[in-house]
């Protein structure tokens, strides 16, 4: 067969279906714990205030016991409409918004247009006059003091302060409770070392040579095809492949990909899903600039972009952001979307730092739908984390990262920041049986 380019040939290879290993692979039990994200409400229709009301109902009921565990019953819990006295000392629970001069907004957007020579384009929205400002259903109230800095939060998190509100109607923070990381159920324990491989960002519509040869050195390497058979042995222990995000087009590519390279690469995608799912099941997640809704939840891709990998029952389309169960290790994480707009809007620059911090807030996606694309969600918040998860990740991220978080009450979270594949070749391995974590590099 004669092949025009060296990424015709490439694409070629990455169309074989290699066939598995004469090595057993491992099968564990799955379990896809992503309902609420796919039986989101499409109503747009309905305004966006409805998921911030239901955002705070549901932190009332979580932040009730955490507030009489760290304060007790000595102070009143009151609603911002309640409060009478001034320098009463109490406990409001409400939704943080911060007050950004540089925050994007349309209004001013058009007034600029009209008036002002255009502005470059910002990346990061943070200034030294940022405040941050309590609110409920009905009102809001300026927020001072020590225990809160208003780089480190974002607006969306939902806490309780305590403290008092002076005549000047601006309420001083004594100390304030966010609602923490969720009692963790307890993890197995495993008689033998259990692999998820997570990655992101592959990028192949944007394809060159080089980068396509890396993908096939890693579908050979999933295969179990590289390598001595005492290492083959262990590449038969992969149970799961997570693509994060990025599978057509990478959030971190700056070359121009028009749709014509997106539609052109569909069936070396396919071949490339198929070729994956023949060996090892594979999770597929879909990114920002994929062809999928931009809102999150992000729904499945459609089945149509895959006629190849559709055949095998170990290729599933899921949700972004996605949660899973295997071998009883609760998975969560996203394509990376809500990670880097909090480090848009805040002085938080590490996305391990942002993932702690999300745990410690309960909630994985605070700036929906403020500055992130969301549908209006009306009767719940799906961002909430209502479970504490085993494996927490990030996808897209510039480079690999891994931390283990350890909470109060014992829980042992796995937080990976998976790099993008189009720029690091590298992928992120999770040993399920000690929550270790390494990385795979393909260059």
């Amino acid at each position: 067969m004669l092949f025009k380019t060296e990424s015709d040939k490439c694409n070629a290879k990455l169309e074989t279906i290699f066939q598995p290993l004469e090595l057993e692979r491992q099968n564990v039990e799955y379990k896809d714990c992503s309902k609420r994200f796919y039986e989101v409400s499409r109503d747009f229709s309905k305004q966006f205030a409805h998921i911030y009301s239901a955002r705070l109902n549901t932190f009332r009921n979580i932040l009730e016991p955490v507030i009489y565990k760290k304060w007790t019953n000595k102070y009143k819990i009151l609603k911002l409409c309640d409060l009478r006295e001034k320098n009463t000392t109490c406990v409001i629970i409400g939704t943080l918004f911060k007050l950004q001069e540089l925050k994007p907004s349309i209004l001013k957007q058009l007034s600029d247009q009209l008036e002002i020579i255009p502005q470059p384009p910002r990346t990061h929205f943070v200034h030294e006059t940022d405040t941050v400002v309590l609110e409920d259903e009905l009102q809001r109230i300026k927020l001072v003091g020590d225990c809160i800095d208003v780089h480190q939060v974002v607006t969306g998190v939902v806490c309780a302060v305590l403290g008092a509100e002076d005549e000047d109607g601006i309420f001083t923070i004594k100390d304030i409770c966010w609602a923490g990381c969720n009692i963790q159920k307890p993890l197995p324990k495993l008689d033998s070392d259990k692999y998820i491989v997570l990655t992101s960002g592959l990028n192949m519509a944007g394809n060159s040579p080089e980068h396509l040869f890396s993908l096939h050195l890693l579908v050979e390497w999933i295969s179990g095809m590289s390598g001595t058979a005492q290492y083959q042995e262990q590449l038969s222990k992969i149970v799961r492949v997570v693509v994060a995000g990025g599978l057509f087009v990478s959030q971190s590519s700056e070359t121009m990909v028009t749709e014509s390279n997106v539609i052109s690469s569909v069936e070396s995608v396919d071949g490339f899903c198929a070729a994956v799912s023949a060996v090892a099941p594979l999770d597929l997640m879909p990114g920002c600039k994929d062809p999928a809704g931009v809102m999150l939840p992000q729904k499945p891709f459609h089945y149509c972009l895959f006629s190849k990998a559709m055949e095998y029952k170990s290729f599933n389309r899921v949700s972004n952001p996605y949660e899973c169960d295997v071998a009883g290790f609760l998975c969560l994480g996203s394509s990376g979307e809500p990670v880097k707009d909090i480090m848009r809007y805040s002085k938080l620059d590490d996305p391990l730092e942002v993932l702690r911090k999300t745990l410690q807030w309960r909630h994985m996606a605070p700036t929906c739908p403020d500055t992130v694309p969301c549908t209006p969600c009306i009767d719940t918040d799906p961002f909430t984390v209502y479970n504490c998860p085993a494996v927490y990740f990030t996808g897209n991220c510039n480079e690999f990262a891994t931390d283990l978080y350890k909470g109060e009450d014992g829980q042992h979270v796995r937080l990976v920041c998976i790099p993008d594949f189009s720029l690091t070749k590298t992928v992120a391995v999770v040993n399920l049986a000690n929550l270790e974590c390494y990385s795979m590099s393909f260059s």
